[in-house]
């Protein structure tokens, strides 16, 4: 079957047009199969890449809008086809663009596709056209976006405790709220995560401080549970690359919930956390259920 579904990838590059077929072989003799890549520059004065700014509407709603910024003229860059089956294959595969690009980026160096300018999707039509989307790179509204204030009166929010947070936490979630990919965001939410409890009182392991801090003190076996749950899934992320099959979004929403409590001081505050964390854990839970 021959495919008709395709994606192109734009990104800043300083590849030569001569060491193309040296980056085409790499891919072959690697099993990188079904991609096409050639060496584009915008000769006109017309050129843009769309941008995506996220802001906030007067309603509080998280609104992400599209807008054009002028590709310099004489610029070079690399574009990657990717072809697909299906528009669902198509939609399912997008790791596996960044996937190729960052395996180019270690073989060759970095420059080779520095930064994703453009994304777009095709298909190629019974008589050859092609139908393409609006070119654009990845825009999107996360679940840390679109959350709600935490703007409750009963404790009041603003008598809270909170703990010192290390720097090296800050930094960190910083950077991972920054982050276009959930799973990107987990790693750096957990190493923040770590750099919190290293600094929580009493000796061991970090394991064994979340232990004593959630099961212990919290006396929550349930977000305990949780915890482990989430540190199974850093396992199987940071040793064993496992990223399919997983909600990174629901993941990282539930380790945000975790470091929350983490970080805050014995107060009433925390305690109303630690009662909507277990609630959302057991809806997250019945969902999961009821979809088996």
């Amino acid at each position: 079957m021959q495919p008709s579904f395709f994606a192109e990838t734009l990104w800043s590059s300083s590849l030569q047009q001569a060491d193309l077929p040296r980056v085409r072989a790499f891919l072959e003799n690697n099993g990188f199969q079904g991609i096409d890549l050639a060496l584009v520059s915008p000769q006109g004065g017309d050129a843009t890449r769309v941008r995506w700014s996220t802001y906030y509407d007067p309603t509080g709603q998280c609104i992400s809008h599209a807008h054009g910024v002028p590709i310099p003229v004489g610029s070079i860059f690399l574009k990657l086809t990717f072809s697909y089956q299906s528009s669902d294959e198509r939609d399912a595969e997008h790791v596996q663009r960044i996937l190729v690009a960052n395996a180019l980026r270690v073989m060759f160096g970095a420059p080779i596709a520095r930064d994703l300018v453009l994304e777009r999707h095709g298909e190629i039509g019974l008589q050859g056209e092609s139908c393409i989307s609006d070119i654009s790179d990845v825009g999107f509204a996360s679940v840390f976006d679109n959350q709600n204030l935490n703007v409750f009166d009963n404790p009041p929010i603003e008598e809270a405790k909170l703990r010192p947070v290390p720097l090296e936490a800050s930094t960190l979630l910083d950077s991972a709220f920054a982050q276009r990919y959930p799973y990107e965001r987990f790693i750096l939410m957990w190493l923040a995560f770590e750099a919190v409890f290293h600094t929580h009182s009493g000796g061991g392991s970090n394991g064994n401080k979340r232990r004593r801090y959630f099961c212990d003190e919290l006396g929550s076996q349930i977000v305990g549970d949780e915890v482990r749950r989430i540190f199974d899934i850093r396992n199987d992320t940071f040793k064993e690359g496992r990223l399919n099959q997983i909600n990174f979004d629901q993941i990282c929403f539930s380790l945000y919930a975790a470091l929350q409590l983490a970080v805050l001081e014995d107060c009433p505050q925390r305690k109303a956390y630690l009662t909507g964390y277990e609630d959302y854990i057991k809806t997250q839970a019945k969902a999961v259920q009821d979809q088996s």
